[in-house]
């Protein structure tokens, strides 16, 4: 129960990436997959997540700290945005 409640900004955070990836490569014209991968410390659950996009057999991949990650539980903004803006124009390109 208590790992769960560790985890619930970080999840959240991850699930607010993902969307926002997702909205940015619709704009685009791009169906694509996102996948999130927990960089995992041995004692107190991940400490951050990276993130691959692949859309048209083309991957990108950025790392995030779990604080970026938290950061966005309500809103994407800072540097979590400005990778999610890179790595969609590295796809479209």
């Amino acid at each position: 129960m208590e790992d769960a409640e560790n985890r619930e900004e970080f999840d959240t955070g991850l699930r607010k990436i993902r969307h926002e990836i997702k909205s940015r490569l619709v704009t685009h014209g791009f169906f694509g997959t996102v996948a999130c991968i927990d960089i995992d410390s041995a004692d107190h659950g991940p400490t951050g997540s990276k993130i691959e996009v692949a859309v048209k057999g083309r991957t990108v991949e950025r790392s995030f700290s779990r604080q970026d990650v938290e950061a966005c539980r309500l809103r994407v903004g800072g540097t979590v945005l400005s990778a999610i803006i890179a790595m969609v124009d590295e796809l479209s390109r």
